[in-house]
Order: C-alpha cells, then structure tokens, then sequence
C-alpha cells in the first residue's frame, strides 16, 4: 500500500490513505494536501528536496493518521479470531530504515502511541522497531529451504523498497540448536528507492512540457501515474525495450496533444542517464561498500526484496556486477511483503538475530558530590568512559563489564549516554553529541570497610535491540536494575534489587514484617 495521504483542504480531520489517495488526487489535484514520501522527513542525512508538508502538519502527527487508519483493520481480529480477544496480549512490530537514528524511530514510537496502536504507559518491548534489512532477511531465508543455507552460510540481503534501500550481510547460526541470524556487517541504507525514479521522471516531464502550456497538471499526473505503475516495473533498458517501453512514454507524452513532435519525446539514453542510472548506480555503490565490510569473502547468496527490488533493470545491473562474487542470487517472490512479513516472524520469536552490529556507541559517566572542577580543565564528571563501540559485534550472552571505584559515603551517580558520531569517540563530547540513556542509584546497603578506602564496583551490560540490561557486583553481592530502553522521553532514576541477598538480609527483612504485623489492625 502506497505511504500517502490526502488531506481534504477544509480540514485537517478529513483524509484518505494508500490508494484511495493515490486515485482522488489523481482526478482531482487541487482537491487537497496531497503527501507522499513523508518518512523522508525522518531521515536526517536529506537536507534538500524533501516533500511539502500541510500548514501547521508535522511528520508525527501525519504518521499518526496514517497508522491510526491501519490500526482500524486490527480491531477486527477478535471478530475472526474470538481466540485473540484480549488486546493486552498483542505485541506490535514496527520496520524502520536501517538508517534511522534513534531519534527517528522514536517519533515512529511517538506516532503509534497517536495512532492508539500503544500507550506512553505500556512497556516498550510491546512495540518492538527492528531494521527493515533485519526483517528482509529473516523472511528470505523462510522462504528459500531450496538453497540448504547451513550453519556459516553467509548472505546479503538488498531490500529496495519505494523509499529507501537497505543493506546488510548475515551469517546463518545454528550453534544454539535453533536457527539463528548473525549480522556480520554494520547495515546501512539511503534514501534512493524507487520513488526516486519517479521524482527523476517527474522532473525530465515538466522540463519538456514547459514549452506547452496547453499540457494541464491533470495530464502531468496521468503520465506520472503510467510511469509509476508500469514503466518503471518493466524497464529492462536494452535496445529492444524501444518497441515497448520507449513507445509507450512517447504515446503518453503526446497524446492528445498534437502540437508535440515525435521528435520532442523521449530517447532510451535520456530515460537511462537522467532517470534510471542515477538511482541504481547509488545501490551498487552500498552493495560495494558492504563487500568492503567482509574483506574477501564471497556470498552463498544475495537475496533481493522490496518493491524496488522486482525491477528488471536493478537486477540485471546488480547481477552483471557482483555475479562474480555471488554463488546465487534469488529475488523472492512478493518481495514487496518481505519486510511485514518478516517483522511479523520477529514478533513471535525476537532471539532469532543472535549477533548484532550496534549502531551507536555506549558509555558512562561518573559523578558525586566531591567533584570540582579545576580551573581551565575539562571536570571529572564530564569524561566519558566507552564500554562499547559503534559497529561492534553484540549477542545475547555477551556482557561486558567495567570495574569503578565505589565508597559509601561518596555514592557515584553512574549515568549511561549514547553516542551516534564516528569513531575516535571523545573523551569530553559536549553535551549536544551524546543522548542520556538511563541514571543509575548506586546507594547499595553496604556498609564502609575500616582501612579500605574504597570497594570495587563490577558493572555488567548487555546490549540487544535498543534494550540494555544490568547487573551490578560488589563485595559479592549481586544486584540488578530493570532493563533499560534506548528510547526517548523523561529519563528517571533505575533502582536496583537483590534477588539473591545474604541471610542477614533476610532475616532482616522478615524481624520488619513481624513488627509490621503487630500494629495492623
């Protein structure tokens, strides 16, 4: 379904989505606000050229409608499905861009939470975001049992979508006993999908038909429409496409416009160099760089999804450059569904990626009420200790610890950020360049030693999918805080528990719930 939206000029309350935008806006273009591409907005290495909003319309809230209409299909399951009545026990996946920062995909949280999809109070893993290449990849390798992918068989999936492309390399892992992913490259994506081809077409049709003014936005529109919707599907771009393709432009070019020359139309250089090649010479320019990433390993297979990606002319562009350095190349079929379809096989099993690339960097800073800055020095509290690196492999199992010097009565405020800049992480990042993650309270029921000045602290973090868990040791004694989601919003204090806390502790407790007990009524 089409990510556009007609908002009738009246009011903004007043709209259709997906196709029945596409079509009112075809007969009717003043009608109303028309919106495509709106997630461009979300992608913040575009600076330029992005697509209009309403007055008084922000991304979110445009998002918001549209999920809330799409969230109106939901509320039928229990009328087919009287077995999954209860709401609460639905758990939503959502796709986005492989690269989106984490500020995008939390608007995209902020926009189901409009749309009525979830509530600013339910957990955050009942709304799970996961990359678009993550969600590709699983559903390809469901789909193809004829390949008979192994455990270190090694794939890139492509996924060209309308908007964007994403990109990554997967390891397949079976050491668990399960089948399991491994992501072996940072995955990366651009915003040159194949909406781009019809901005490139748009642009070349009213450069010519400015010399006509008697060719009306209804019939610029028209022309848009057949490109959209079969041109730019079947364009193979060799010689005896003119018989076809080629014809099929000039036909709709001039129809109905005499005045236009046949020699005034459209050559197959022109539609190659001014439309097609500028895109797809940019994804095999990523498809390169995420072959750099494996150095010189080759490629069981490299899977092609998205709707983008069922484009004969990508394809043959893609298979004529890496056919030498790829075993097999499969486009699956309805590959336009991969990415839903694979978010919703994520949904019910999330373990399946075991390895991830992280995109962000992790660290902590450290503070108390001791820490003065000395003139013209950077302060103690501001140094920003890394515990992991942007691009660095991370598995479910995999904890990392850091050792920090702990003494009761100083109590250190352990503070986690998370940096999105590239590598040398400073030292000192201002305040603008990191994101505060969580506040930890280290005020832990130990008492101070004599003659130890300090104890150390062995803090321990696991990273997931934007979910961080922790656990802390001292003096033996081990604690724990409530996992932590890398999302945005007010960030509160993380208190610890015990679950496993001395005797002494115990019996503490429960002389408390005896004394308690006399004085209730």
């Amino acid at each position: 379904m089409p990510s556009t939206m007609l908002y009738k000029k009246e009011s903004e309350k007043k709209f259709t989505y997906g196709r029945s935008a596409e079509h009112n806006f075809r007969k009717h273009p003043d009608s109303g606000y028309h919106i495509s591409k709106v997630k461009l907005w979300l992608d913040r290495t575009i600076k330029e050229g992005l697509p209009p909003l309403p007055p008084n319309m922000t991304p979110v809230k445009i998002i918001g409608d549209y999920l809330s209409r799409m969230h109106k299909d939901i509320s039928k399951i229990p009328k087919k499905y009287p077995k999954f009545r209860d709401p609460s026990r639905y758990r939503y996946c959502m796709t986005v861009p492989t690269m989106w920062s984490e500020e995008s995909k939390n608007i995209m949280r902020e926009a189901a939470i409009l749309a009525g999809i979830i509530t600013k109070y339910d957990e955050p893993g009942k709304l799970l975001i996961i990359d678009e290449a993550v969600a590709a990849a699983l559903y390809a390798e469901d789909q193809s049992p004829e390949l008979n992918l192994t455990h270190g068989s090694l794939y890139m999936i492509c996924d060209a979508g309308g908007g964007t492309v994403d990109l990554a390399v997967f390891e397949k892992d079976d050491s668990s006993g399960t089948s399991g992913l491994k992501e072996i490259t940072m995955g990366t994506g651009s915003s040159c999908g194949s909406t781009f081809l019809d901005a490139r077409f748009e642009a070349l049709l009213r450069e010519k038909v400015s010399k006509y003014p008697n060719y009306s936005e209804k019939d610029i529109q028209d022309a848009l429409w057949e490109f959209s919707l079969v041109i730019k599907e079947t364009f193979v771009g060799d010689q005896e496409e003119k018989s076809y393709c080629i014809k099929k432009l000039k036909r709709m070019y001039i129809q109905g416009h005499p005045d236009i020359s046949d020699d005034e139309t459209y050559s197959l250089d022109e539609i190659h160099k001014k439309v097609f090649d500028p895109v797809v010479d940019e994804v095999l320019g990523m498809i390169e760089k995420q072959f750099a990433q494996i150095g010189g390993r080759h490629l069981d297979v490299m899977f092609i999804t998205g709707g983008f990606g069922q484009s004969p002319y990508l394809q043959a562009r893609i298979n004529d450059t890496f056919g030498s350095r790829v075993k097999h190349f499969k486009v699956i079929k309805d590959g336009n569904m991969a990415v839903m379809r694979g978010a919703t096989l994520f949904g019910a099993r999330p373990r399946a990626i075991t390895q991830r690339i992280l995109r962000r960097a992790y660290g902590i800073k450290l503070c108390s009420s001791n820490d003065m800055p000395e003139k013209n020095t950077p302060s103690v509290k501001d140094k920003f200790h890394v515990y992991i690196h942007k691009g660095e492999p991370v598995s479910e199992d995999g904890w990392i610890t850091k050792h920090i010097a702990w003494k009761k009565d100083i109590l250190p405020i352990v503070s986690l950020y998370a940096y999105d800049g590239d590598e040398p992480v400073p030292e000192y990042p201002s305040s603008q360049s990191i994101d505060l993650v969580a506040i930890f309270n280290t005020q832990f029921p130990i008492d101070d030693r004599k003659g130890v000045k300090y104890d150390i602290l062995a803090m321990k973090m696991r990273f997931g999918l934007d979910k961080i868990d922790i656990k802390v040791n001292i003096r033996g004694r081990d604690f724990e805080y409530v996992t932590v989601w890398d999302v945005t919003g007010e960030k509160t204090t993380q208190y610890y528990s015990e679950p496993n806390p001395p005797p002494s502790v115990k019996v503490r407790k429960l002389w408390l719930m005896d004394a308690i007990v006399k004085y209730l009524p």
